[in-house]
């Protein structure tokens, strides 16, 4: 017997001449690709992301070959065992690269020559991703061969000899690589479905404490884990809430996923005749309108695919959960009970599926966006009520400067948050939330000021973020000035204020030697939304900022009502892509598209205007035209109609949001105005009458109110 590191011509050598190294690795790629009967343009799926390029399939031997040189890292050659087709992906069973030059441990595999010049393809056990070299020693059936590996002697696996003998030895090397993963910890994924088919007669059963829960909810998550990277991926099973449900399943998603997103999941018919591998979408609601919203979002996410054999829907269930998962199914393989394949095909399949999710993940974070912000929200599991999102909406149609007011924990920062990630890409964020301090007491703390010891100009992430709107003035922007009466508003933001009407630019300095611009202009596509938080160490808004925004109040909601929607609740029915689209608007015939209801507009701004008069809160030119575009705008959102029914309700939004939010001070001053303003509202504008009947609560046992309390 030959000694360890003895091959036919006496001891290995790995070889590290750059040159050399180059010439074997041609000599290789020439051999397996004469092998090869088919090739196609594919792909190459692994754990973290996927190759491009030819793949070159041996039919005789079951294996597949693709190839590339990464510069200044390695020769890459991977392999598997799946016929492959034009455009599909396939999985990577096994990865033999080579480093460019030198000895480089950390690569796989390298290259070894005996004495007489012959070279040969080695391995040193290192298979990548969750599989440590220790755990392939551990399992690998073939023998171990010394060679000197540089400065010391290391153990390697001797795939074969670089001749036309090495496509076999490759082919052997591959397949028990599969058999190493796939038996992984003792891997047995195929068992495991299998069991849960037994649920078509458990149902029948006590539900409280079944076996069928240990398995559907520990032991199979369990078993995805160990082929699914447990730090980047969630994996949950569900087989019901103190009921058995009509399909269990098992869902993997990664970790930054919410829990309305993309995800893969295992689907059981309610039948138990067998399960589907499926590429699917949650949604928080089974609403009609959310079946159709799955079913266009999945065809849309499909047709960034290339071709594939899958199937586009799945049959489950007639009710409950089923429903949704078939009309957000994507793509999906099924699983007949009786046909179960092994553990191999198993493990291939959701690899592959893994594949296709990391490519449709960011376009689908852009696809959710692409309905409207109402669903978008209702999607990303938020609710508010359709009104709210109308107002707020309407509100930023007309003047880029809304204050949003309530207790705290309503939602007032996560709806503009919210709409600030709706209008951003991918690759571009048009929001940010700036927290205002207690401390600002001047507009250094939105525009920076002139460091005159250093003579550089000190920006701030505000005035930063107005500079990027500039630059991409066809984009909405949106500036979250957080709990924005911490400090006097007057002090840091009047500039603002004078300029948003004036057009006018900013000045920053006057330092002709500073680089840094002497002024800014606010851009049109900038819009500002400022959240307040009423309590003891809050300031009040003066009338000149009352004056230039809409202030919209959040109301607390019952949990009940905010965890399941309002029973009366119903999507918002009007134009919503008008609204969103912030940056155009035509108000030139606004007296006769108005002319319908334009007398009985007149007569309310003259009412309201009268009645506030006396008090010292009459209002200017300024809100009337506000007021009549805000009118103007919801005609267009409601459809242009003839015959306008409807505008009472968005007169109450104005009245509420524009009138009576400039209303404070005692009782001797606004008791008799309170109640001829609410008599008034009574039974035409509810929403109005509702905050004054709490105003005059607040009058009669405080002796004092404003409309921001």
């Amino acid at each position: 017997m030959e000694p360890p590191g003895k091959v036919t011509g006496g001891y290995l050598e790995i070889i590290k001449d750059k040159n050399e190294i180059k010439k074997v690795q041609k000599k290789l790629e020439t051999i397996l690709k004469k092998r090869a009967d088919k090739v196609v343009d594919g792909g190459a799926g692994f754990q973290g992301g996927e190759e491009r390029g030819k793949v070159y399939w041996m039919s005789d031997l079951g294996v597949w070959y693709m190839t590339r040189f990464i510069e200044g890292s390695r020769y890459w050659n991977g392999f598997g065992t799946e016929e492959p087709e034009e455009g599909r992906n396939r999985t990577i069973i096994c990865e033999i690269n080579f480093p460019p030059e030198s000895i480089n441990r950390r690569v796989g595999a390298a290259i070894a020559r005996d004495p007489l010049g012959n070279y040969y393809v080695v391995h040193r056990g290192k298979l990548g991703g969750n599989y440590s070299k220790s755990f392939f020693e551990d399992r690998y059936h073939g023998e171990w061969t010394t060679v000197i590996d540089g400065d010391r002697e290391e153990k390697v696996v001797v795939i074969g000899k670089i001749d036309e003998t090495i496509p076999e030895k490759i082919r052997d090397f591959v397949y028990e690589v599969q058999r190493i993963k796939t038996t992984k910890n003792g891997f047995n994924l195929k068992e495991k479905l299998h069991k849960v088919f037994e649920y078509a007669n458990a149902r029948r059963e006590e539900f409280e404490g079944h076996p069928l829960a240990e398995l559907i909810c520990k032991e199979l998550p369990d078993e995805l884990k160990k082929i699914v990277p447990e730090s980047d991926y969630q994996i949950k099973g569900s087989f019901g809430q103190g009921n058995w449900t009509h399909i269990p399943w098992i869902a993997i998603k990664d970790s930054e996923t919410k829990k309305n997103g993309l995800y893969i999941t295992y689907l059981f018919r309610e039948d138990m005749r067998g399960l589907y591998l499926s590429l699917n979408q949650g949604t928080p609601d089974k609403k009609a309108e959310f079946i159709e919203i799955l079913k266009d979002r999945a065809s849309e996410l499909r047709s960034h695919l290339d071709s594939f054999n899958y199937l586009t829907e799945i049959s489950l269930s007639e009710e409950g959960y089923g429903v949704l998962c078939e009309a957000g199914n994507i793509i999906a393989k099924y699983y007949p009970s009786s046909e179960l394949p092994e553990n191999g095909e198993l493990q291939s399949d959701l690899e592959e599926f893994l594949s296709i999710y990391r490519k449709l993940k960011p376009l689908y974070e852009e696809l959710i966006g692409k309905k409207d912000f109402y669903h978008y929200l209702q999607l990303k599991g938020y609710h508010f009520r359709p009104e709210l999102i109308e107002n707020f909406l309407l509100s930023l149609k007309v003047k880029p400067f809304v204050i949003l007011t309530g207790n705290s924990g309503t939602g007032k920062t996560k709806l503009a948050q919210l709409y600030g990630e709706y209008i951003s890409t991918t690759d571009r964020k048009r929001y940010l939330v700036v927290p205002v301090g207690a401390n600002w007491t001047e507009k250094r703390h939105i525009f920076g000021y002139l460091n005159i010891m250093t003579g550089k100009y000190q920006s701030t992430p505000a005035l930063d973020f107005i500079m990027k709107a500039s630059k991409d003035p066809e984009n909405p922007y949106i500036l979250i000035l957080d709990e924005m009466n911490l400090s006097h508003v007057e002090r840091y933001f009047s500039d603002f204020l004078s300029a948003i009407e004036s057009g006018e630019p900013i000045p920053l300095h006057d330092d002709p030697e500073c680089d840094f611009p002497q002024e800014i202009e606010i851009p049109e596509n900038l819009i500002v939304v400022g959240t307040v938080n009423v309590d003891e160490t809050t300031y009040m808004f003066s009338p000149k900022v009352l004056d230039r925004a809409n202030t919209i109040e959040f109301d607390t909601m019952r949990p009940g009502e905010y965890l399941n929607g309002h029973q009366d609740d119903q999507s918002p029915l009007g134009d919503l892509k008008f609204l969103e689209d912030v940056m155009k608007y035509d108000l030139e015939n606004l007296r006769d598209d108005l002319g319908m209801i334009w007398d009985e507009l007149v007569a309310e701004l003259d009412f309201f205007h009268k009645t506030l008069k006396g008090p010292g809160f009459d209002f200017g030119f300024r809100v009337t035209m506000e007021i009549l575009r805000f009118m103007h705008a919801a005609w267009v959102y409601d459809g242009r109609p003839r015959k306008w029914d409807n505008w009472e309700r968005y007169m109450d939004a104005q009245i509420k949001q524009k009138i009576l939010p400039k209303i404070h001070g005692p009782e001797r001053l606004l008791r008799d105005t309170l109640e001829d303003l609410r008599n008034h509202c009574m039974g035409r504008f509810p929403e109005s009458e509702r905050k004054l009947k709490e105003m005059q609560n607040t009058l009669k046992t405080q002796r004092y109110v404003s409309f921001i309390r």
